[in-house]
């Protein structure tokens, strides 16, 4: 593209996942069932930088630095993806980084990254890309185009922002924000943290598994009690008076359910983990996105609790608070 030193800075927002993960797969929601996942963004982000270069190369920085000729040369399937779908062929660099890490973190961190990269190169090439279930969908067809096969709850929530409940079915996907005060807001973070297991994960494996059990009969009443526990877990944030103690053990059973659905889930050192975590005060709790590695999500019923076992842990397992982000993949910065 013709050199006019146009920068452009954006963010997009992680989630935490509470229940219903599986449901957002077109194999389970396009065969008359229907999904719902109930989930919210944190405020860990991932961020993308693109200007233009003064030359006609193509730079992306990410886990290393690749200088190419032009872009269907670049190896980062989702930058080279995302220019590509923009006409962005030469003349650009593109900047990605985390606050945790681009892949792999079970927060929909590459969703996240996608969302971004859309946001910012559709904002060089001075289009728009509509409204957030257009920009969210676009998101989840980029995704695929670069080979990342999973659901729609990332896209959904990233693209929104804030805390939703997320509907699934043949007629498209329907997003509604979570009724629950401020207060009752501020007494869930409080008694919520992340653990990181020490390990990345290979989604692609993991997502095939899980879509392959969903073409087995007796896995759907798995996915169909993941389902109905997710809207048991929405009726619970939404009362007046939340019970605290019932929503630990929701998250509890959620895990239950996950890990019946997918053997590829969790494995022997998540379930080490977990249970003392549990040993330690924590009611319940779940591995995060497609499992395998990553984060896992931990609940305590007294906020007390949770600055203890975040002590225990370290320095053998970092524990993050996390807080409530309402917004979704926005611009920070432009110079035009």
């Amino acid at each position: 593209m013709l050199y006019n030193n146009r920068h452009i800075y954006l963010r997009s927002p992680l989630r935490v996942s509470f229940a219903g993960g599986g449901t957002d797969l077109e194999s389970y929601y396009m065969n008359g069932e229907q999904g719902h996942v109930v989930s919210t963004t944190v405020n860990l982000y991932n961020y993308v930088s693109i200007k233009d270069m003064f030359d006609s190369n193509v730079r992306v920085h990410h886990a290393e630095i690749e200088t190419e000729s032009i872009t269907s040369r670049i190896k980062h399937n989702y930058a080279r993806t995302a220019l590509e779908h923009f006409g962005l062929f030469k003349g650009v660099e593109v900047i990605l980084t985390s606050d945790v890490m681009t892949t792999g973190s079970g927060l929909g961190a590459s969703s996240a990254m996608m969302s971004a990269l859309i946001k910012g190169c559709s904002a060089l090439r001075d289009k728009r890309t509509g409204t957030p279930a257009m920009h969210a969908e676009l998101t989840y067809k980029l995704e695929s185009d670069a080979g990342t096969i999973g659901g729609r709850q990332d896209q959904y929530a990233t693209s929104f922002g804030g805390f939703n409940s997320i509907t699934f079915d043949k007629k498209g996907v329907k997003v509604r924000k979570v009724n629950i005060s401020k207060d009752n807001l501020k007494h869930l973070e409080d008694r919520m943290f992340l653990v990181f297991t020490n390990m990345a994960r290979e989604i692609k494996v993991i997502q095939s598994r899980l879509g392959n059990n969903l073409l087995e009969e007796k896995m759907l009443k798995y996915f169909r009690s993941l389902k109905e526990l997710s809207h048991e877990f929405l009726d619970s944030l939404e009362a007046k008076k939340p019970d605290f103690t019932n929503i630990g053990k929701l998250l509890h059973e959620s895990w239950q359910l996950k890990k019946a659905t997918n053997n590829h889930t969790t494995n022997p050192f998540i379930d080490q983990l977990y249970q003392t975590l549990r040993s330690k005060g924590v009611t319940g709790g779940k591995i995060l996105g497609a499992g395998g590695g990553g984060f896992l999500l931990a609940f305590v019923n007294e906020p007390a609790a949770k600055e203890k076992i975040k002590y225990e842990l370290y320095p053998n397992f970092i524990a993050l608070d996390v807080k409530f982000s309402s917004k979704g993949t926005e611009v920070l910065w432009k110079n035009f």
